[in-house]
């Protein structure tokens, strides 16, 4: 079921269980435990040791009634996630640190929840906290998504950043692929996906071109990102190279130290900070355990420390943490009252690699000096409330698209891997999606995408195309498929799902709206009850439903019905088939596939549709006042009616509330040859702001306007 029970755990009770004592004096020493499930070896345990080691020598942690308890670890590894709950559940711990890995976690998310305790991971990922409806799971670093944030505006801010190339090279790094390019849509950049082939080096045409992106941001595995980081180097690229991992060891291990220089990483905190906070828990760190800690190692610290400080105050640990504000923390200020559920902090650096390969901070979210005041002892640091993030900005217009690129018009649309019909279907896209056209057939019949990480053939016929087609290549056709001798392997026995399909593509903020979803049994046996669920943006708005279950091979339809709220904008998320996992589809539930499903969030629309006419005036929002009017030469705006052209946008559906209402309305008039295929917002004479797009035009003739006015 999507919402899981939540249990409430009292503190002084969950004292008392922890150490099974009952009736003693307030005044002497308990042991609490708190668990972590990680490697003997493993950084994030070594940091919650000497967290609770800190905690001890300071007096241990004092509860509400006076009892004074003293901290201590009970660990297990991750290698089976059952035998290491039941220890942890054996153990009556009072909170967990772990597991580490995304992955691992959000596999077993169900087996800690039955832990009955608050459990906090470091895993990053977007998605890991999706599923989790207990209230119990906290993420004890900044998302991925907050991370990224700060990569995007310190490219686009600090570094000047106008042109940004990714290299995808694997599926698993697509949501992160996806958070980047939200990040940056958000400074008004549009990443365009540069074509690449491990096997044979691509690059030196891209590096020596006049166009050649300011900056290249590689995504996948580090074991594949160095050799995209070695193609680069040698093609004589000039730009910025952002590899977010390049501060882990194996990407280091993997790319020769000569190309390491200059890389631009991203991570939630760095022993290389000069804060007295940071240099204490490093010093702290290497004297107790012979290493330097990692970003891990100070988000389990932090960790400790937050829920031993709330578990003082008395009363329901899931309140204590959930009010919990302004608390300063290794990683810097610790907000859970001010952020989403289950999220304690949005703390970010972003470093460079400098001449010997290691990267060195260059800038930290929420914006901090990187070093404090020489005249600030570490004791006021400690205590001070860092500075709070700065109020949010407007968010400005996505950029002009640059290249070719395509919108699908169909319903659902076929991927292949080749150009013509005899090649197989490797996905589809839905109607509405656009993507850059990475090359194309000599004749142009069909097109090439980057469809998940690989080449993916669309007919041409089927979509709408707009840019310079001139800049795309000729690709040579893939070796038509020779059908296999033996037969087609059978579906899976088990019951397969998978999401097929999301629409509508723009959804509304402020008021309920209806997202159908399409749910397909792939497998030869019926499926049991399973939940629909995703958590949308702007807002972090959870969306469920619950279905009774699915017949093998058939298909079925469903809404999610979320409320936006937040700014307008592109937006991607996940929507996972399976929330709970109830349903078994083999070993290790590997058929759990997540769907990303892109849509515009967008303000509520007044009116709508398509305007043509040889010579005549229009009301946009039908309230009996005519905004245009054209005289076959001239488009003019009546009475306080006014618009500006917004060219960084080239369709209509591009365009959203937020990025058409920053623009400063200065035209009134304006003649036919400025007005060919460009968008334009507008506020009407009754003052409501929208956008247009004058779709034909002809000197002495009709015009044809595409409009969408908001309420």
């Amino acid at each position: 079921m999507i919402a899981l029970p939540r249990c409430t755990v009292w503190i002084a009770l969950a004292l008392a269980c922890a150490v099974g004592l009952r009736g003693q004096r307030a005044s002497a020493q308990y042991e609490l435990r708190v668990g972590v499930i990680d490697y003997p070896a493993g950084s994030m345990l070594a940091g919650a040791r000497l967290a609770t080691d800190h905690i001890n020598d300071a007096g241990g942690v004092i509860g509400a009634d006076g009892t004074v308890f003293r901290l201590a670890v009970v660990d297990t590894p991750p290698d089976n996630m059952e035998i290491a709950t039941a220890n942890m559940k054996q153990a009556s711990v009072f909170a967990v640190i772990g597991p580490e890995d995304d992955e691992i976690f959000r596999r077993n998310i169900a087996l800690l929840q039955e832990i009955q305790a608050p459990v906090f991971t470091p895993a990053a990922g977007d998605s890991a906290l999706l599923s989790d409806q207990s209230g119990r799971m906290y993420r004890s670093r900044a998302a991925e998504s907050a991370q990224f944030s700060a990569l995007a505006d310190y490219l686009a801010n600090a570094l000047a950043i106008q042109s940004i190339a990714t290299i995808h090279l694997d599926t698993a790094s697509t949501t992160s692929l996806i958070s980047f390019a939200n990040a940056l849509y958000a400074h008004g950049l549009a990443p365009s996906p540069l074509a690449f082939d491990l096997s044979r080096p691509n690059l030196r045409q891209v590096a020596a071109s006049p166009s050649a992106p300011d900056a290249v941001a590689i995504f996948g595995a580090p074991h594949l990102a160095a050799q995209a980081v070695v193609q680069l180097r040698n093609a004589g690229y000039a730009g910025e190279v952002v590899y977010s991992r390049a501060h882990e060891p194996e990407f280091a291990e993997r790319a020769p130290t000569e190309s390491l220089p200059g890389i631009i990483s991203l991570s939630t905190w760095s022993h290389t900070l000069a804060d007295p906070a940071s240099r204490e828990f490093t010093w702290a760190y290497a004297r107790a355990f012979g290493r330097l800690p990692d970003a891990s190692a100070a988000a389990s610290y932090d960790a400790i420390q937050l829920v031993a400080a709330a578990a003082a105050r008395g009363g329901d640990i899931y309140s204590a943490l959930s009010a919990t504000g302004a608390f300063a923390g290794v990683q810097g200020e610790l907000n859970p009252a001010n952020l989403p559920p289950g999220e304690i902090s949005n703390n970010a650096i972003v470093a460079r690699s400098n001449e010997h390969g290691v990267a060195n901070v260059v800038a930290r979210y929420p914006d901090r000096p990187l070093v404090a005041a020489p005249e600030q002892t570490t004791e006021q640091a400690t205590e001070r409330a860092p500075t709070l993030a700065p109020p949010t900005a407007t968010p400005l217009p996505t950029a002009t698209p640059t290249g070719y690129h395509l919108r699908t018009r169909s319903r659902v649309q076929n991927v292949r891997s080749g150009p013509g019909t005899e090649y197989d279907v490797i996905g589809q896209v839905i109607e509405g999606t656009q993507a850059r056209v990475l090359g194309a057939t000599s004749d142009y019949s069909w097109l090439v995408i980057d469809y998940r990480g690989q080449w993916g053939w669309m007919a041409a016929y089927l979509v709408d195309v707009f840019g310079d087609r001139n800049l795309v290549p000729i690709i040579q056709p893939p070796a038509t498929p020779t059908p296999a001798p033996t037969d087609t392997p059978p579906p899976p026995q088990e019951p397969d799902l998978l999401v097929l399909e999301a629409g509508p593509n723009r959804l509304t903020i402020g008021q309920a709206t209806a997202l159908s979803v399409t749910i397909l049994n792939q497998g030869l046996s019926p499926a049991g009850p399973f939940a629909v669920a995703a958590t949308f943006q702007p807002g972090g708005q959870f969306a469920g439903v619950n279905l009774a279950g699915l017949d093998a091979r058939q298909r079925t339809a469903t809404q999610l019905h979320p409320n936006l709220s937040g700014p307008s904008g592109p937006q991607s998320i996940v929507i996972v088939a399976d929330l709970n996992q109830q349903v078994y589809e083999g070993d290790g539930e590997a058929n759990n596939q997540d769907f990303v499903f892109t849509y515009m969030a967008d303000r509520p629309v007044l009116a709508s549709g398509t305007w043509t006419t040889a010579a005549g005036s229009i009301d946009l929002d039908g309230d009996g006042n005519a905004d245009l009017s054209w005289t076959g030469n001239d488009l003019a705006a009546l009475g306080s009616a006014a618009f500006a052209a917004i060219d960084q946008f080239s369709t209509l559906d591009q365009t959203h509330y937020d990025a058409v209402s920053a623009t400063t309305l200065n035209s009134a008039i304006a003649s036919a040859d400025q007005l060919a295929n460009r968008v334009f917002t507008l506020v009407t004479a009754d003052g409501h702001r929208g956008v247009m797009q004058v779709t034909s035009v002809m000197r002495n003739g009709p015009i044809t306007v595409d409009y969408r006015i908001y309420r």
